[in-house]
């Protein structure tokens, strides 16, 4: 799997679902459908991994089995998905959902993007005019040296942190640089919350297809917290199952105890298990939770956006006052004397 998925690449995995989806409600067989994509994928990454599954399926392994001999090129969150759906026979609606679960992913960092392209442009020019102290005394005393270290180390330490937040998740320390980055993006207000919404929506979609597929309640909600990509909900999921095979509770009676899971999430889940319709409160449940947390998400850019700017607005107007400060200080000092 890739380190980091860029748009393009969010938008070529929803194309490579599509595709699939669309041939497989046609009729095509799996190893058809696959050999189809194989030969105009929607990005040349895709040759290698489709022609190794096209071998693992011919050779009698299962779709999910093909999956996991490739290795780690799917995420989990997909593997979960795609088990399920070849576990009930509904292969093609689950490549659907994760059609348009990776399109609505591609366009939400687009718009990131989009809005944090004016704030990145001025933190550079703030950095490479701050401080003008340093910036005149290069310019009128030839101190060019101080100038050029100082902005190494104002550049340097902002794409270090950048560097560090991307490459800090690979790895064998990957599990806990993401339960830490977790805890310390969930005291951000609002993008803890929206974070929190984003996973419960992997969640609830993996808990449904699993639940719908017929598998155990406890595998579907171990795999389903796994595919969430949140270390707290499957911190707590994993704790369950003693309770549930043991005590004979249900996951709502546990809910109810717990502090991870939101309050609305909890009282719906019990209404739908109670019911008996429990796929359709965990749809509806998927459809709030992913609505709300891309809401969310560009609510706290656009306040990010605007925050770096009145902070670079209040610096060159403390700049502006200190310069005419000191310029009213050197002529009453000379008109003292």
């Amino acid at each position: 799997m890739a380190l980091l998925l860029t748009p393009r690449a969010l938008a070529q995995r929803g194309e490579f679902y599509y595709q699939l989806s669309s041939m497989i409600r046609a009729g095509l067989p799996i190893i058809a459908a696959l050999q189809t994509v194989g030969k105009s994928p929607p990005s040349a990454s895709y040759r290698k991994p489709v022609a190794q599954m096209l071998v693992e399926l011919k050779g009698g392994n299962s779709f999910v089995g093909a999956l996991e001999a490739v290795g780690d090129w799917l995420p989990i969150f997909d593997k979960a998905l795609l088990e399920a759906g070849e576990k009930s026979g509904r292969l093609d609606q689950c490549f659907r959902l994760l059609s348009s679960y990776y399109e609505e992913r591609a366009k939400l960092v687009r718009e990131v993007i989009g809005q944090m392209i004016y704030p990145f442009c001025i933190v550079h020019f703030a950095l490479l005019v701050f401080p003008v102290s340093l910036l005149v005394a290069a310019v009128l005393q030839g101190q060019w040296t101080a100038l050029l270290v100082s902005k190494a180390l104002a550049f340097g330490t902002l794409y270090g942190l950048g560097a560090a937040l991307v490459l800090g998740g690979g790895g064998a320390r990957a599990l806990w640089w993401r339960a830490t980055m977790e805890q310390l993006m969930g005291l951000v207000p609002v993008l803890g919350t929206a974070r929190r919404n984003l996973a419960i929506a992997r969640l609830t979609a993996a808990l449904e297809a699993l639940i719908s597929a017929g598998v155990g309640i406890v595998d579907s909600w171990e795999l389903a917290a796994r595919a969430s990509g949140s270390p707290a909900l499957a911190r707590e999921v994993m704790k369950w199952r003693p309770k549930i095979e043991t005590e004979q509770l249900t996951p709502a009676e546990i809910l109810a105890d717990t502090d991870v899971f939101p309050a609305m999430f909890i009282s719906l889940y019990r209404t739908g298990e109670i019911s008996g319709q429990l796929d359709d409160t965990l749809k509806r449940l998927h459809e709030y939770s992913r609505v709300e947390g891309h809401r969310q998400m560009q609510m706290f850019t656009r306040g990010l956006t605007i925050g770096i700017i009145l902070l670079i607005m209040i610096a060159i107007g403390a700049q502006v006052v200190m310069f005419w400060a000191g310029y009213f200080n050197n002529i009453n000092n000379v008109l003292s004397q």
